[in-house]
């Protein structure tokens, strides 16, 4: 059993490689290529260093790959977010508790017999992955991502949280042979699976980092979705739909009798957004700039355009405008008062983030 586990780990880690080599000239970002090479060394490392099979590692390999591996939490995290949340600014809280776990795991892992908190730690983070993976489809436009989210919640932050779940009521009882074959075996189904998954030439598992700069978010191609539900869905914008508190894809499905699934498509690839948040966000502050800047509206609240715009409180209104605009409403419609701009430049660099 020794060496098959063995067999198994070295599959996986030459899978993780190769996996690696492949994406490295992909057409997917930065992000993509990098969060894919730290999951395969991160994950590398940590099936090398538990293997079943005694290594006689010089103490300072050993310790390289110890620190290595601790940092699978916060690789697993980085790709996940990569994948599933487009707005980079979300994915760093995330990214921040995943690195905390991995220096937990690190000192688990070098210091077998001191406290940690690493299994709690782990327990939490991929718990929270795996509900993130599942419950942020409310909001997604990408078919594929719908798609993939159960799969891929289960496979990835799934068996991670079997993992720690399990060692840490005893269930898997670290350093036996058991608990290796799990790590190895599940590995290497896991990683063959998100291989096939994601060399498919058939779809971007990534966007491109420039189309996450802007919204929209995607070039526009009316020709690839049906042309009518799009002309329906820029009616009823234009008639102000957006104005509704906590609007949903749902809803507005229902609104227009389309499947939701066809209303996901033309959003996505005949209007060109990935997320129906931004889709519906980018309306209300265009109108919110709109009314801001209103000679007529100076006495109305920020509050006031707010909510009649659709925000249900000040909180959001002013995330969301300070995301798209760069500025807050208030100092937008300071600086977009008559005499404001000292030059022409600076004026028409600003009211371009409105288009």
């Amino acid at each position: 059993m020794i060496y098959l586990d063995f067999a198994l780990r070295s599959g996986a880690v030459t899978l993780l490689m190769l996996l690696a080599a492949l994406l490295w000239h992909a057409p997917i970002g930065w992000v993509g290529r990098l969060s894919v090479l730290a999951l395969a060394i991160s994950k590398s490392a940590y099936l090398i260093i538990l293997m079943a099979l005694p290594l006689e590692l010089n103490s300072g390999l050993e310790a390289s790959l110890t620190l290595l591996s601790s940092f699978t939490p916060a690789a697993i995290t980085w790709l996940i977010v990569s994948v599933f949340i487009d707005a980079p600014g979300r994915r760093w809280p995330w990214i921040t508790a995943s690195v905390a776990t991995s220096f937990a795991l690190y000192g688990r892992l070098a210091f077998p017999y001191s406290s940690s908190y690493s299994l709690p730690m782990a327990t939490a983070l991929y718990a929270s992955l795996f509900m993130l993976a599942l419950w942020s489809n409310r909001d997604d436009l990408v078919e594929w991502r719908c798609r993939a989210r159960p799969g891929f919640a289960v496979a990835v932050a799934g068996l991670g949280l079997f993992l720690t779940v399990g060692q840490a009521t005893g269930v898997l009882q670290q350093d036996t042979v058991l608990l290796a074959l799990v790590q190895s075996a599940s590995a290497l189904a896991v990683i063959l699976a998100f291989a096939v998954w994601l060399l498919r030439p058939d779809a971007d598992r990534w966007p491109n980092d420039a189309s996450l700069a802007s919204y929209p978010l995607l070039p526009t191609h009316d020709e690839v979705a049906d042309p009518v539900l799009i002309a329906r869905i820029r009616d009823v914008m234009a008639a102000g739909i957006w104005r509704e508190e906590r609007l949903t894809i749902g809803a507005l499905a229902t609104k227009l009798a389309v499947p939701e699934h066809r209303l996901r498509r033309a959003i996505n690839q005949g209007l060109g957004y990935r997320n129906f948040s931004n889709f519906i966000n980018h309306a209300r502050i265009k109108a919110a700039c709109a009314a801001l800047t209103d000679p007529d509206k100076m006495s109305v609240t920020v509050l006031e355009i707010a909510y009649d715009v659709g925000f249900a409180s000040i909180g959001p209104f002013n995330r969301t405008f300070r995301a798209e605009i760069g500025q807050s409403p208030s100092e937008y419609r300071q600086l977009a008062q008559p005499g404001v701009f000292a030059d022409s430049d600076k004026s028409s660099s600003f009211s371009a983030n409105l288009r």
